[in-house]
């Protein structure tokens, strides 16, 4: 009797033992693959926000490179510039030394001991003031645009610096699963989780297995004894001594 509650009892345990595997590898099957999805989606996210990422900077990489030509053609400019307010005011200040000795030239004319001209004399001294001090302007015109050449010329440089530190920026980015796990990282985690599944898997079908066949074995030794030829003798024994007893 003891022998068939312990086979009853193992085939119990090893059935239970059984589902509760197949469920806990059910429920690891459900979560592997709700993980291993979102770890995809993120995954295609992040790619795709790579490759925006890589097209917003070359372009603004492109923006910096026409800023900084277009920097060199205004140095141009400014040179060019720069050189016509030097000569005009060398020229404004030549004219108004010229106006100056011309005033001082024509109030001197006497004729018949009139000075017929003097009374044009301060004009011209007037007119030598007002170009004297538009070549002074001038200079400094001149010297304001030397200085926003050395500024335009800084600026330059420094977009130009800026440019290529994109550019390598890009071109680090460029390489595709830079920014997370290549389409082939998450495979050996793959394949490890539901390696380690189907052996659950297995393991539970087999205690399943083994149960039923404890089970049916219980069964059958139940309708039959489990030592047939003791038991026999034992009978035998008992008969031969009850006849013994009745002579």
């Amino acid at each position: 009797m003891f022998r068939y509650r312990f086979l009853r009892s193992a085939a119990i345990a090893l059935g239970l033992y059984g589902l509760l595997g197949l469920f806990i590898a059910a429920a690891m099957l459900v979560v592997g693959i709700s993980t291993f999805g979102q770890v995809t989606r993120l995954q295609r996210t992040l790619e795709s926000e790579r490759v925006a990422l890589v097209g917003s900077i070359r372009t603004v990489s492109g923006t910096l490179r026409d800023t900084a030509g277009a920097t060199s053609d205004f140095q141009k400019s400014i040179d060019n510039a720069r050189g016509a307010a030097d000569q005009a005011s060398r020229l404004a200040n030549d004219s108004a030394g010229t106006f100056r000795q011309m005033g001082a030239s024509v109030a001197v004319i006497s004729i018949l001991g009139f000075q017929p001209l003097a009374g044009i004399a301060p004009q011209f001294t007037s007119s030598a003031d007002q170009l004297q001090q538009m070549a002074i302007t001038l200079g400094t015109t001149r010297d304001a645009l030397a200085q926003n050449r050395a500024d335009v010329a800084r600026v330059g440089t420094d977009l130009s610096d800026l440019q290529v530190q994109l550019d390598a920026v890009a071109a680090s980015l460029s390489q595709p699963g830079v920014l997370g796990l290549e389409p082939q990282g998450l495979l050996p985690f793959q394949v490890a989780f539901y390696g380690m599944c189907l052996l659950v898997i297995l393991q539970s079908a087999f205690a399943i297995v083994a149960g039923v066949v404890l089970y049916q074995l219980q069964r059958a030794l139940g309708a039959e004894p489990l030592f047939p030829h003791v038991r026999r003798a034992t009978t035998i024994d008992a008969d031969e001594r009850g006849r013994v007893r009745a002579s």
